[in-house]
């Protein structure tokens, strides 16, 4: 029997393209021909971003962006943040399932916040400004007071994609183990993307 490796030192990385050409299938003539050119026209594009960020968040969330609005003039604002929101929420729920390690370690609420530091330390969210305001044995709350895709979003003049990237923390912390843990935000409206200047998160053990 082969045995299945696993490196349990490494954070996943972001690998889109057969998912967003497959969506694209559904809605635009020539999706492979589209989504080349939107790789061939990136370079040009981010010449054009003055934010002093890292080159790989500029590569990925850039590309995000670029995609959208080449979308949005092809297919509309709606139908593009729905192709958007079906990509990134697919492939950002993969991503976010090998950085918890769901496969290789037992899923458990002090799993779940383990790793969730690991992520913020080393992964998509490194930029991001956190702080834990709360943690036991039943209960992890922390705020984030800087994030830098709402920021970076809004400055490309596309903020509503942020709310995209928020949807993934809904469906890796809902579905990590939804018999004994559950996750909220306490309440409508509390994230900076929704005009808070914070964005909240809970994570609370059932049994």
């Amino acid at each position: 029997m082969m045995m299945l490796k696993t490196n349990s030192n490494k954070i996943a990385k972001p690998l889109n393209a057969m998912i967003i050409i497959g969506v694209l299938k559904g809605y635009i003539h020539h999706p492979i021909l589209f989504f080349m050119k939107t790789i061939l026209t990136f370079k040009k594009f981010k010449r054009t971003i003055k934010m002093d960020l890292p080159t790989e968040f500029i590569n990925s969330s850039g590309l995000i962006a670029w995609l959208y609005m080449r979308l949005k003039k092809e297919i509309g604002k709606e139908k593009a943040y729905e192709i958007m929101r079906a990509t990134i929420l697919c492939s950002g729920l993969a991503i976010q399932q090998a950085n918890f390690r769901n496969v290789e370690v037992e899923r458990t609420f002090e799993n779940l916040v383990k790793y969730q530091k690991r992520v913020k330390k080393e992964g998509t969210t490194k930029l991001n400004k956190m702080e834990i305001i709360e943690q036991t044995n039943d209960r992890y709350v922390y705020k984030v007071t800087k994030c830098m895709f709402y920021e970076f979003f809004k400055y490309l003049e596309v903020p509503e994609l942020t709310r995209i990237m928020c949807s993934i923390d809904n469906a890796i912390f809902n579905s990590y183990l939804p018999e004994k843990i559950t996750f909220h935000r306490n309440g409508m409206n509390n994230r900076m993307v929704d005009g808070a200047d914070e964005c909240m998160f809970i994570m609370e053990k059932h049994e």
